[in-house]
């Protein structure tokens, strides 16, 4: 998977990204004769759109992903001291700039939903939709940066087994502590590299990406919504234990209010992180979305053999892909990510 590096207001970095076409899952450029989707990931887990990636529906068009600053294999000198929406937006838009992507539909989750809006109302042109799952665009409720607040205290205390409880707080963050198969295998694939990334000579980056940002965000005021000029949809996991579906409706009302074409769906049962076990769900939705303005003869025909560029990453992690199904069984059981028995 390529790299490049961009110049930003914030310094330079070596941005880590993937491109998956029709035809390749780790191409080197996109195709130009068909839509590019630009998928924002969320905390911690890089490559959280797997689910996406593999889906035929999706690969009729170009998908393509990075890694943020500081997480994955992407490569800086360090992070400023004040890094939030703003200059994480300008992150991407130099990046934007440098890889010459054409107007993209944008797919955000958690984390990179907030640098996803930013950019949409700082260069309209540049998004062609915006969708939008388990949004952290408003500012933060007080019980959740309490919580933040204790996971970071205790990440970054030293204390034994600190790390254990750490993931479990972020195992019910990110799948409501019910782990599949598959959200296993990403825990397990990732978590590595963010321990790399956050190690204990990386306390401050760890701060500044994982906490600060989330922390000191702020909500977009209505002059500033009032410039998005594509459709918005939201998209809210029933069964998360971070937010309430009022928080998403308070979003939706902000948007309505400044005249955005927006609607949102809640999907019954997903976690925060519903993307990646839900995909039946959101990848139909994604996929009307792009499409509600293309006719019928300019969508490109259904790839064959299609799959993701994780998918030999997961497999070795313990992905077993005839597990599709195991949501679905009463008796399927909460277990830890057992990458924190490692620490």
């Amino acid at each position: 998977m390529p790299s490049i590096e961009i110049s930003s207001p914030t310094g330079k970095i070596k941005f880590h990204y993937t491109i998956s076409t029709p035809s390749c899952a780790d191409a080197d450029k996109i195709d130009p004769e068909i839509p590019v989707l630009l998928f924002f990931h969320a905390l911690a887990f890089h490559t959280v759109f797997h689910s996406q990636f593999s889906d035929p529906l999706l690969r009729k068009f170009n998908l393509v992903t990075f890694d943020l600053r500081w997480h994955g294999d992407t490569e800086c000198d360090g992070v400023p001291e004040k890094y939030g929406q703003e200059e994480a937006a300008e992150d991407i838009i130099a990046l934007i700039t440098t890889l010459r992507l054409p107007p993209c539909h944008f797919v955000a989750l958690d984390l990179g939903t907030m640098i996803a809006l930013q950019i949409a109302v700082i260069l309209p042109h540049q998004v062609l939709s915006l969708f939008i799952m388990s949004h952290v665009c408003l500012e933060e409720l007080p019980e959740v940066q309490e919580g933040r607040t204790e996971l970071y205290e205790l990440y970054t205390s030293g204390l034994p087994g600190a790390h254990i409880d750490v993931g479990f707080g972020y195992t019910q963050y990110t799948f409501s502590n019910n782990m599949s198969n598959l959200a296993q295998a990403l825990c397990d694939s990732t978590m590595p590299i963010d321990s790399r990334n956050w190690s204990s000579e990386h306390l401050q980056e760890y701060r500044l990406t994982s906490y600060d940002i989330f922390c000191n965000r702020k909500s977009q005021p209505r002059t500033a919504l009032s410039r998005i000029s594509c459709p918005v949809k939201l998209v809210h996991g029933g069964n998360s234990v971070v937010y309430e579906p009022s928080y998403t409706i308070q979003l939706m009302n902000s948007l309505q209010e400044a005249g955005v074409d927006v609607t949102m769906e809640i999907v019954a049962n997903a976690p925060h992180y519903l993307c990646l076990d839900y995909a039946n769900d959101v990848n139909i939705m994604i996929y009307e979305l792009v499409t509600h303005s293309m006719t019928k003869e300019s969508i490109p025909p259904t790839p064959t053999n299609v799959i993701s560029p994780w998918d030999a990453i997961l497999r070795e992690y313990g992905w077993k892909p005839d597990r599709v199904n195991e949501l679905d069984d009463d008796d399927l059981t909460v277990s830890f990510p057992t990458w924190v028995d490692n620490k």
